[in-house]
């Protein structure tokens, strides 16, 4: 299959010849043939070509009937510049219809003879268009080697339009085999430039529509979608249906994955309309693809199946021109003399047959009858298999999804169960403390001396300190598990983050004679919701304070590297074993450890830490010994400026 993106780049790359708009493209078809008609030599040459590429972008068919015609007219003429131009025109629309091989036969013919010509910018683009082919059949390596060629050879020359080409194309190879997304826009926007001086339609198009891949793969789905409007607009103001069909399939998986499948089916289905006007197979394949993808995500398995057999005849009708395409080159190569001989062997073997015919006509009509009836009975057993194993996999799926659903539930009752023993007991402890003390406050104030009074408040303020710390955490949890607020995600400072929860940790660390240190690098931003990330951090430290000794030490450290930020939270406290660890963000385990001041826990912040981070994209890390500390990390996307 034709890998999607590389269709932006499908540049039909000839030097003399314009793009046809939509206004005039009839009146230039008919023009075009009235010049084949009337001359002869080169201009019937250049005719032909012109009248094949006005028909590139509606009808790939006549396209190629033009195509090849102009090639045996050039290599009857012997005019290499003319020969050279009908080589790589037949090559794009061999690479159009998805024949890589035959078009690299092609295009390596016409940059032969380009080379010959010493013609700078014909070789840069045999060379572009060569890179567009490996890029086509996977091999981007050597795409990304000719397309680096091919834009030295369009510097040199000042060739704008194809430096425009080539740079566009470099950009998607870093797009889509090396994944870099930042060298990928550089060069796209390189493209774009060039192209906005030189204000060719279609070319503004595929740059547009690169971007918006860009933004695609970023998850920037607003973006993208205004991108591939742009790109879409200017191939409809110049009819390029071929490029307007993977405009439309682009903004179908655009609307598939922000989970709008009303308009990714109505999008997609304009792009499969215009590949069965079009006759290009690999279109056909897909938009019917994607077509399959949104009708099982709809839950529409009819419609689904229907589309299936879309891409399953697409896939067949391609196979059979390649296969078409090899048996023609080979009974070329056969010689007149073997041609005639077959010839003769041919009639003799048809009037043998027309013999044989005649003595078995009889039998031939019996037989037919016979074949009919069981060819009936053949397709009623087969429609009813057919139909039999499209319910077992419907009802397949149906169980999968009960199960599925099944295990989710049970994993939110056990989490039920989890937070009504939290609330039970651990709601329970620190208010039972609180409604003691004061109670002996109430009755016994008068015995009571100044230090007495003293140790009593600061044991309330520690048992208030730990519910309403508690009280957070379920508020937190329930909130994410209802999923009745959303995500923010938006710039992140990390350190004006940490630094605010040091300042609100302070008279609990001061109380302990326990040291916050800030050991962060400057300029650690990172792409996340601001509330989730307070709440992490403020659970990390709290944590450290709780498990540490007095006069001990805790660092916060942030720093970037590479795409991402790490946070770390690192005390010299009780530690933990391996055991507890590993049972550590269990919601149903018992376990739960004291601080070194007796303070309590429900061991709900620590799990509810991991699933924030998970939420953010993010990674959440352990590491502890007993009796000599632990250090929680966790990862979040990193915020580059552009």
């Amino acid at each position: 299959m034709m890998p999607r993106f590389l269709v932006k780049a499908n540049i039909m790359m000839c030097c003399f010849f314009g793009v046809f708009t939509a206004k005039g493209q009839v009146h230039r078809i008919d023009s075009l043939r009235a010049v084949i008609l009337q001359s002869n030599d080169t201009i019937r040459i250049k005719g032909l070509i012109s009248l094949s590429m006005a028909y590139q972008n509606s009808d790939l068919d006549s396209a190629l009937h033009y195509a090849e015609k102009c090639l045996q007219e050039a290599q009857k003429l012997g005019y290499k510049e003319s020969l050279g131009d009908a080589l790589i025109n037949l090559g794009r629309l061999k690479r159009d219809k998805g024949q890589y091989d035959v078009a690299l036969e092609y295009i390596f013919k016409s940059l032969d003879v380009y080379k010959e010509l010493r013609d700078s910018v014909r070789i840069g683009n045999a060379i572009n268009d060569i890179s567009i082919v490996y890029g086509y059949s996977g091999d981007w390596e050597k795409s990304l080697q000719y397309f680096t060629e091919a834009l030295d050879l369009f510097r040199k020359a000042n060739d704008l339009k194809g430096e425009a080409q080539a740079l566009n194309n470099i950009g998607l190879v870093y797009l889509q085999y090396f994944d870099d997304l930042e060298k990928a826009e550089e060069y796209i926007l390189k493209s774009l430039e060039i192209k906005k001086i030189r204000g060719e339609k279609k070319d503004l198009g595929t740059a547009y529509g690169n971007l918006g891949k860009i933004m695609e793969e970023n998850k920037e789905y607003e973006r993208a979608l205004d991108y591939y409007r742009i790109a879409g607009d200017f191939y409809i103001e110049v009819n390029n249906d071929i490029f307007l069909i993977e405009n439309r399939l682009d903004m179908a998986n655009v609307y598939i994955q922000t989970d709008k499948l009303r308009q990714a089916y109505d999008t997609a289905k304009v792009a499969l309309d215009l590949a069965l006007k079009t006759h290009s197979n690999i279109a056909l394949e897909n938009a019917s693809k994607v077509l399959v993808k949104i009708a099982e995500l709809q839950g529409d398995y009819e419609k689904a199946y229907t589309y299936l057999k879309f891409n399953m005849d697409a896939r067949d009708s391609l196979l059979r021109e390649n296969n078409n395409q090899h048996l023609q080159e080979l009974k070329q190569r056969y010689n007149a003399e073997d041609r005639e001989n077959q010839i003769k062997l041919l009639q003799k073997d048809k009037q043998i047959q027309q013999a044989n015919l005649r003595q078995k006509d009889i039998l031939t009509y019996a037989l037919i009858s016979v074949i009919i009836l069981v060819l009936i009975i053949l397709v009623l057993v087969y429609w009813a298999y057919q139909s039999n194993r499209n319910k077992k996999n419907i009802l397949a799926v149906k169980n999968a999804k009960i199960q599925t659903q099944k295990e989710h539930l049970m994993q939110m009752n056990k989490g039920k169960d989890q937070l009504f023993s939290i609330i039970s007991h651990d709601i329970k402890s620190p208010l039972n403390s609180l409604k003691g003390f004061s109670n002996l406050l109430v009755n016994n104030i008068d015995m009571l001396s100044k230090d007495d009074i003293q140790q009593m408040g600061g044991k309330i303020n520690q048992s208030l300190n730990n519910l309403s710390e508690l009280l957070d955490n379920l508020l937190a949890w329930s909130i994410r598990q209802t999923k009745t607020q959303k995500l923010e995600v938006e710039k992140v400072d990390i350190n004006d983050l940490i630094s605010k929860n040091i300042e609100l940790y302070t008279l609990m660390a001061v109380s302990k004679r326990i040291t916050l240190s800030d050991y962060s690098e400057e300029g650690v931003l990172a792409l996340a919701d601001s509330n989730s990330i307070h709440t992490v951090v403020r659970n990390l430290i709290g944590n450290a304070i709780k498990f540490s000794y007095p006069d001990g030490e805790i660092k916060i450290r942030a720093f970037n590297y590479q795409n991402k930020v790490k946070v770390s939270v690192i005390d010299n406290g009780v530690g933990m074993s391996q055991k507890y660890i590993d049972r550590l963000f269990d919601l149903g385990s018992k376990d739960s450890q004291v601080g070194t001041s007796n303070e309590k826990g429900s061991g709900l912040g620590l799990i509810l830490c991991q699933e924030l981070i998970r939420d953010n994209d993010g990674e959440f890390y352990v590491n502890s010994e007993l009796q000599k500390g632990s250090t929680f990390s966790f990862t979040l996307p990193r915020f580059i400026e552009k």
